[in-house]
């Protein structure tokens, strides 16, 4: 029996405006604690393409680092890690309840919008570098089914606009070898 994947993990979603200005709320509080923000965006089961619901979680990434900072080299600054035994429950009870998890979101610091080398290994089940400009390699895919989004917040240019600002989303699907861009519209 051949399953299907849903229409959302193939991109072109409708992300509400509440729930995007919920993710640049998030991403830009994380940036003044210096740190990535991630969290997740659901949305109705009977509207497979739209997205209207955020929910936030912890960069779990410092606690990492600080338990292991030869393998955990980057701080929350450059990395995101969540508690994926809680994502995955959350994952099965918005299935069940008709509301999906549809999106799996994280933000950049002074960097693009952009599927890093160590997002596409470690989103796509692979292996992520071991140090440093280390090389990755990419697995069989995500390990959910979802696309993806990354906001890029910077710094502001000095005076009184250097308070930090979102620059961009970007949003993604793997498309069977890697994470491709895909286009989205934000309704109301």
């Amino acid at each position: 029996m051949v399953t299907l994947s849903p229409p959302w993990t193939r991109g072109g979603l409708a992300i509400s405006r509440a729930a995007l200005q919920a993710v640049e709320a998030d991403a830009i509080a994380a940036y003044l604690r210096d740190e990535e923000a991630c969290g997740y965006l659901v949305g109705p089961s009977t509207e497979p393409l739209l997205v209207d619901e955020h929910v936030r979680m912890d960069n779990l990434a410092n606690k990492l680092h600080a338990l292991d900072p030869e393998q955990y080299f980057r701080t929350a600054r450059s990395f995101f890690a969540f508690n994926e035994k809680r994502f995955d429950d959350a994952v099965r009870r918005g299935e069940a309840a008709g509301r999906p998890v549809k999106i799996l979101y994280h933000s950049h610091l002074d960097a693009g919008a952009y599927f890093s080398p160590t997002d596409i290994a470690v989103m796509s089940g692979g292996e992520p570098p071991a140090h440093e400009g280390g090389s990755i390699t990419v697995g069989p895919g995500p390990a959910w089914p979802l696309a993806f989004l990354v906001t890029s917040v910077r710094k502001g240019e000095g005076g009184a606009s250097d308070a930090p600002h979102v620059d961009e989303h970007r949003l993604f699907f793997w498309d069977g070898a890697t994470f491709a861009p895909s286009p989205f519209s934000i309704v109301e």
